[in-house]
């Protein structure tokens, strides 16, 4: 007589299978929607690092002040960006480039300053979507706010920040998971938070940060980890 697996035998295994899962594909899916957004935001900072090297080679610089008008902000753009970037679409402090779903939020659950949902962060703002699928938003701040709320020393009265969005409309749109900001300066390309302390960027960079810019300074943290999001940083619930 053949032995086999009875109904009850096969139902209890089907289930057995079923909560792993349950338990376990969320969490597959969550690592992998991570990795898509490192390579992403490395391939990022890569564009816009080729972008400042082709404006030094036309003896121009993109550390300085940006325009706060429409006509301003559009001759900015065919100036420094227009011929040294691939885009699919480009916003001027309209709608079109950027996540409408939700605010703009920061590693402490708060809207981000100058948040303006499905818009952009900042006024008079310049929008990208770049072939990759990532959104790009640009915009200028002076000096006192360049250090106080992206940790980066700057010799010039004001500069061109960056928040870049690795991956798009899609969520979670936090600052220190799937956003990340980048400041222009003489020195180069520079991480949100280069300045500042081990101690006062990891402090920054976790579920600890309560202040007005949390997960701002993650862009240092990642990019001196080799491009990784730390995990505890992307399980924090906002």
């Amino acid at each position: 007589m053949k032995k086999g697996f009875t109904l009850a035998e096969v139902l209890i295994t089907l289930g057995i299978i079923g909560v792993v899962a349950a338990i376990t594909i969320p969490s597959l899916i969550q690592n992998n929607q991570k990795r898509v957004i490192e390579a992403k935001l490395k391939e990022d900072y890569s564009i816009l690092q080729q972008v400042m090297k082709y404006a030094e080679y036309n003896d121009l610089s993109l550390e300085g002040s940006f325009p706060d008008n429409d006509a301003g902000v559009r001759s900015w753009y065919e100036t420094y960006l227009k011929n040294n970037i691939k885009v699919n679409q480009v916003c001027f402090d309209k709608a079109g480039c950027w996540h409408s779903k939700n605010p703009t939020r920061d590693l402490a659950g708060q809207d981000v300053a100058f948040n303006r949902t499905g818009v952009g962060v900042g006024i008079n703002i310049l929008n990208l979507r770049l072939n990759n699928g990532s959104n790009i938003n640009i915009d200028g701040y002076g000096q006192s706010s360049i250090w106080l709320y992206f940790g980066v020393k700057i010799t010039s009265e004001s500069t061109v920040v960056a928040f870049i969005d690795a991956n798009g409309d899609s969520g979670p749109n936090i600052v220190g998971k799937d956003i990340q900001i980048i400041v222009f300066t003489n020195k180069g390309l520079l991480p949100a938070g280069y300045d500042k302390s081990i101690e006062e960027i990891n402090k920054n960079c976790s579920k600890k940060a309560t202040e007005a810019n949390a997960g701002y300074f993650c862009m240092s943290k990642i990019k001196n980890s080799g491009w990784e999001i730390p995990n505890d940083v992307w399980k924090i619930k906002v």
